[in-house]
């Protein structure tokens, strides 16, 4: 379907992607005075009051990942075989369908990215997620707004030793529970997403353009210097002239765009039949995800009553209000695990399932995306996406998450929350020995739904490096990543906030 938007014939920059990350690159610029153009390949539906939004992209109570997704399946040989890797399309990106869970991770993820990175340590970085903060409508909620079900995970955790975190916006967050901080506005009670948060409130500015339903194929060069791009717009392929080409299409999206303009591994690229126009090897590489498990429960007849008085009276019944953070056997730092416990409902309907998931957010295992052998060259063709989950050496990522699965049974068991389940209905007690429980984790375990690293920054010498700590591409002129592609490794939290805060970073340096 066509935009009927009239596409422009170049700009000074071009952003590629309207997620969180293109979000505040293209705000950030615009409001420097740049002229700007952001190009969408999913829907822009406009303000959060257009009425053009569709309802669960606004219900900050649901994750409606397969609203407007690319489609993405997992090639890994571990976990749920074919598994649905959600990547939203759609203005707003991935902070318009998630959780809208808004942890910061921990000081020690951005002082060992500042090692080789200068200019990403804590101490930086720490504004910009206060100001992040301030522009998503970020808040914890009171503990009476949570559901039965969190209030009760809150009481569960108090009985399994977990000390309460009374306030996880924080980047020196230790082991407990804490009530999850939302991007939530709490008048409208909508998720408060990028496009809402930055792009709206510039909408006016004469040299901010936004065009939507705009699929970019590939950044062209004159050289080692990007000079525009190559996209698809109704139906058309057309060419978008640049000074400056921003790809902020995440960590699938960004690779695959480098890789389809001949940027990337060159004997991978003459092996696809594409051109190589700069050979950078790590483009596409070190792939990572928080590998997550989860024990579900049959909720009594009582819970799901109470759960539904909950609604009737008001309340806002969040899948997610309440985070964990733990320790497995093998943990090296202040936690590697997050426990998320989950109720939720069908979107319209009844019936409620509750859960107790948990991920490990230090993985080492490392996973690659490729292009798609048989269409190479074409930006709808489904790309081969190798998480590579629980596959690092020394075994780890299966240990901890071996781990983090028997403690969402030891916290489902405690009194405050063992009184609102009927059994555990997956996978069951039949799976009760710790080889019984890793074989039936190689077979289901799922993502967290935070891709992150396959750009990731590092000095011009390491060849596994894509950009620099400003997010330019080493080698070529007027090209830059800046979305959750360029994490070294994935932060201790979810990546929602940290590549909000990425953006600000790199957006900040090139505005001087």
């Amino acid at each position: 379907m066509g935009t009927g938007e009239a596409l422009p014939r170049g700009a000074g920059t071009v952003v590629v992607g309207a997620g969180p990350a293109g979000a505040v690159m293209a705000a950030r610029l615009a409001e420097a005075g740049e002229d700007v153009l952001l190009l969408e390949a999913g829907p822009d539906y406009g303000a959060p009051d257009s009425g053009r939004w569709p309802e669960r992209l606004l219900d900050p109570t649901l994750m409606p990942v397969e609203e407007h997704s690319w489609g993405y399946i997992s090639a890994c040989q571990h976990g749920t075989p074919d598994m649905a890797l959600q990547r939203a399309r759609v203005l707003g990106g991935c902070s318009a369908h998630n959780g809208c869970a808004a942890v910061w991770g921990h000081r020690a993820d951005y002082d060992a990215w500042a090692v080789d990175n200068p200019g990403w340590s804590a101490a930086e970085v720490e504004p910009l997620f206060h100001e992040v903060d301030r522009r998503l409508r970020v808040h914890i909620p009171a503990r009476e707004q949570l559901t039965p079900f969190h209030q009760a995970v809150l009481d569960a955790a108090s009985e399994a030793g977990y000390p309460f975190i009374p306030d996880l916006s924080s980047l020196d967050p230790e082991f407990g529970f804490a009530i999850g901080p939302v991007n939530i506005d709490s008048e409208m009670r909508i998720r408060w997403n990028a496009a809402f948060a930055y792009l709206d409130p510039i909408r006016n500015l004469p040299n901010l353009r936004i065009v939507g339903e705009t699929l970019v194929d590939r950044v062209t060069l004159d050289g080692a210097r990007a000079t525009g791009v190559a996209v698809v717009h109704d139906e058309r392929a057309s060419w978008v002239a640049a000074d400056r080409v921003i790809l902020a299409g995440g960590a699938y999206g960004s690779p695959l765009i480098l890789l389809r303009s001949g940027i990337g591994a060159a004997e991978d690229l003459s092996n696809y039949g594409i051109t190589v126009n700069h050979d950078l090897p790590g483009v596409g590489c070190n792939l990572q995800d928080h590998p997550a498990i989860g024990v579900h429960y049959d909720a009594r007849a009582e819970t799901i009553d109470a759960l539904e008085a909950f609604i009737a009276a008001g309340g806002l019944p969040r899948e997610e209000g309440t985070i964990g953070l733990a320790r497995s056997s093998r943990c090296e730092g202040p936690y590697d695990l997050h426990l998320y416990p989950i109720a939720s409902r069908p979107f319209g309907g009844k019936g409620w399932r509750c859960h107790i998931s948990a991920a490990v957010m230090a993985p080492r295992s490392r996973g690659s995306i490729r292009l798609n052998p048989a269409a190479p060259a074409d930006p709808e063709a489904a790309p081969v996406i190798d998480t590579n989950y629980l596959s690092d050496p020394d075994g780890y990522d299966l240990d901890a998450l071996a781990d983090a699965f028997a403690l969402c049974r030891d916290l489902g068991a405690q009194p405050s929350l063992a009184a609102l389940f009927e059994q555990e209905a997956k996978p069951g007690p039949a799976v009760a020995s710790r080889g019984e429980i890793s074989s039936w984790i190689l077979r289901n375990a799922s993502h967290d739904y935070h891709p992150a690293g396959t750009c990731r920054m590092g000095p011009a010498s390491d060849p596994a490096a894509v950009v620099g700590a400003s997010g330019r591409v080493h080698g070529l002129e007027g090209l830059l990543v800046a979305d959750a592609a360029v994490m070294p490794f994935v932060t201790l939290a979810n990546t929602n906030l940290p590549t909000f805060v990425g953006a600000e970073k790199i957006a900040r340096d090139l505005a001087g």
